[in-house]
């Protein structure tokens, strides 16, 4: 079991700590050295313990389920303790190979309501988060980004370039901005990722979750009622993730309800989404798509995930260099070679294959400088010659080699991190 036993403030109010205890047979899935916390930009002592349980909870449930034991807490708000019996349904749904045991058990339950009508989104600054504050617009979300959840709490550069990002980006002037640092990635050993028969635990089960119940103590203040966490995949892509339809919007707290927005939308449909609002309102705005530990730039501009989203506003007639990557007609070159390196899965093979597809239709195409050779390198696109190459690399997975070495860093994580800074300095 672990126990809850008390909540406390430091840091003028705006950071909580979890008093909290873990009996020996688990204490392997959890750092002693980082226990969990969760710090906001203001005071939030004088949010009820029944809400400040959240975040807590919100992480250490999917464990507990996971692994099979209990967490007890002293008093927790009514609706969240309902929501976590049916959010523990969907993910059994999602795992029905595991069987999900842990329990919750809650000494006192409190009925609490947060009356209004503000609204507030989790925002990151890539496609998916553009695409939803594109269609809520007109409803002024308070913004909501989390350090600790894409970037390390540890890496103040990347952070503040990112705060910087948002605090100037004109179309985002008229949102009030939250930022919340929280350990959700660092509070448990590796062996929680062993939960799992691939690993993958934060992106698999955790961050939906996650990121949902962070936002619990700032919905008391500012009387937020309706939360926005934007898709990641579409109803197309039948894979287990932490966050769906059917999970976040089972959450719950205090009467608030949780929107999952964009789900009947393929990533392309966003980047056309983006693209289209961009033109409409004779504006440029930059996609932060990319956490690459070598990125130097806005984004690095060279990994996977890069080429995917400049592929995508090509393929819409735009140039990506106005949407805050740095490209030139060499572009498929240097993404062809980075595909034939990198891995693959059936979530990624559905994203190029999408790419495929709108480059099939795509009568405006973006040209940098050379229309015949970029033509060319387009047909292969056209051709189905990525979706072919992910179709191989996925037919021959090294699951059992990459949970080695997964294993491997971990254990040996100062080796590790030793190679790392030899390797990219």
């Amino acid at each position: 079991m672990i126990t809850l036993h008390q909540i406390t403030y430091t840091d003028d109010g705006k950071r909580i700590d979890y008093d909290y205890s873990v009996e020996a047979h688990i204490q392997k899935y959890f750092d002693k050295k980082h226990p969990f916390y969760c710090k906001y930009g203001e005071d939030v002592s004088a949010v009820p313990d029944s809400i400040t349980a959240i975040p807590f909870l919100s992480n250490m449930l999917p464990i507990a389920w996971f692994a099979g034991f209990n967490i007890e807490v002293a008093e927790l708000d009514e609706d969240f303790y309902k929501s976590m019996e049916l959010v523990k349904i969907e993910f059994q749904k999602q795992f029905p190979t595991y069987q999900l045991e842990g329990k919750l058990i809650a000494k006192k339950l409190i009925k609490n309501t947060i009356e209004g009508n503000k609204s507030a989104m989790l925002f990151s600054g890539g496609v998916d988060a553009y695409a939803t504050y594109i269609r809520v617009y007109d409803k002024t979300p308070d913004l909501v980004t989390i350090h600790g959840a894409d970037i390390e709490i540890e890496d103040q550069s990347q952070w503040k370039d990112f705060t910087n990002f948002v605090e100037s980006e004109r179309l985002l002037e008229h949102n009030d901005k939250k930022y919340i640092e929280t350990n959700v990635r660092k509070f448990y050993t590796y062996q929680v990722e062993l939960l799992l028969k691939d690993i993958g635990w934060w992106g698999k089960v955790q961050h939906g979750l996650s990121l949902v119940g962070s936002l619990a103590p700032l919905s008391y203040l500012y009387s937020y009622t309706l939360m926005y966490i934007a898709s990641s995949y579409t109803e197309q892509i039948n894979i287990a993730w932490g966050s769906t339809p059917e999970i976040d919007e089972k959450i719950s707290w205090a009467s608030v309800k949780v929107f999952h927005d964009g789900y009947e939308l393929q990533r392309q449909d966003k980047v056309d989404l983006i693209t289209k609002f961009a033109s409409n309102n004779d504006t440029n705005f930059k996609l932060r798509v990319c956490y690459s530990e070598n990125r130097d730039e806005f984004n690095c501009s060279k990994c996977e995930k890069c080429y995917r989203t400049i592929v995508g506003i090509i393929l819409n007639g735009k140039d990506p260099n106005n949407y805050g990557f740095e490209v030139d007609t060499n572009v498929y070159k240097n993404m062809f070679e980075t595909l034939n390196i990198g891995g693959a899965s059936k979530g990624l093979q559905y994203f190029w294959w999408e790419l495929m597809e709108k480059a099939k239709i795509s009568k405006d195409v973006f040209i940098f400088s050379n229309q015949e050779e970029e033509n060319i390198q387009l047909e292969r696109i056209r051709s189905g010659e990525i979706h072919e190459l992910l179709e191989k690399k996925i037919n021959t997975p090294k699951r059992t080699i990459e949970k080695i070495k997964f294993v491997l860093r971990n254990r040996f994580s100062g080796i590790y991190k030793l190679y790392k800074k030899i390797r990219y300095n």
